[in-house]
């Protein structure tokens, strides 16, 4: 035959039970139920005003830098939270990891403010940086409930992209460029990314896949080589040392640690010489977009193309100096 105990509250049910099983252990001592926990005031909604910012101009510089000059009637904190966020969206893109010497930014941007002012936080809807004849664009969409940012072409420009094995690194030198190896002495095709970091920065395998060597390799010094489903293959270069567990067969997923980085090999200072190669053939990492067999562009995505032409249409009306307008509640 079986007794049920009455349906008591948890605490209560748990502390019975304690008290039955002293009981047969005969270690029983007399206790008192916990106090009934105080109450604690409700909570009420509070109103935040979200505007809607935009703000241009030629400087140089990283990005923070940037918004410091362009953007000076804007509090410290809200500067350097923008520069912060555009560095982040931009990641390892840009060679310097800013405008350089001169460059254009147009950014467009939300900021919600409590009701006494202080603000809440920022978020970058779309940015535009034209460095060295080239030009970089930025876009916030959420797919399938996912928040991420994308290029004109509906590329991801996230960790799912093949662009940097590092967080927020410096390019000290791009691909393909033809320069004077600084210890062979000789002009030869650079045929990867160099990211400077200071030694023992984290490395990570920028896309899924599996490791087919790691080890020295001559004027690599120690390396990693990871072949991915997609075709491609990427080597991380001058490492300081291997992560644990990496040896050839270990099959990674993105963003698993590599290494640590260092000088091994031909180097003459700590940084990492990233590549990326399709049969064989080097590529650059920076115009190679997403690993198509991780992360598909947006191409006509429900919501997209409105989105971007939204967005584009709110760059376009970017002034050199800061200016508000829409302003909501949510």
């Amino acid at each position: 035959m079986q007794h049920r105990l009455p349906d008591w509250p948890l605490p209560q049910a748990a502390l019975i039970v304690s008290i039955l099983t002293g009981i047969v252990l005969g270690a029983w001592k007399p206790a008192m139920l916990p106090p009934e926990p105080p109450r604690l005031p409700a909570v009420s909604a509070v109103g935040v005003q979200v505007d809607t910012l935009m703000l241009g101009g030629y400087t140089s510089g990283s990005f923070t830098d940037a918004i410091q000059e362009i953007a000076s009637d804007l509090s410290p904190a809200e500067r350097a939270m923008v520069g912060q966020h555009l560095e982040k969206v931009f990641g390892g893109r840009l060679e310097g990891g800013g405008l350089g010497r001169s460059g254009r930014l147009r950014v467009a941007y939300e900021r919600a403010l409590r009701p006494d002012g202080s603000m809440r936080s920022v978020r970058v809807l779309a940015a535009e940086a034209a460095v060295g004849g080239r030009l970089h664009t930025a876009f916030f969409f959420e797919r399938d409930g996912e928040p991420g940012y994308y290029d004109q072409f509906g590329r991801a420009l996230d960790a799912q992209g093949w662009a940097s094995p590092l967080v927020a690194a410096r390019i000290s030198s791009p691909f393909g460029r033809n320069r004077m190896h600084p210890i062979l002495n000789r002009v030869i095709p650079h045929t990867g990314v160099d990211f400077a970091a200071p030694h023992g920065t984290p490395v990570r395998v920028t896309g899924d896949g599996v490791v087919t060597s790691a080890g020295n390799r001559g004027g690599y010094g120690i390396m990693v080589e990871v072949q991915h489903p997609s075709g491609f293959t990427t080597r991380y270069a001058h490492l300081s040392r291997l992560g644990a567990g990496i040896a050839p067969d270990r099959v990674l997923n993105r963003g698993d640690l590599l290494g640590y980085v260092g000088m091994t090999g031909l180097a003459t200072g700590p940084h990492l010489h990233y590549e990326l190669r399709s049969q064989g053939r080097a590529v650059d990492p920076q115009r190679a977009g997403t690993d198509p067999g991780s992360a598909r562009p947006l191409g006509s995505v429900s919501g997209w193309p409105d989105e971007q032409s939204r967005l584009t249409a709110l760059l376009s009306r970017t002034p050199s100096i800061v200016q508000t307008f829409r302003p909501s509640t949510r």
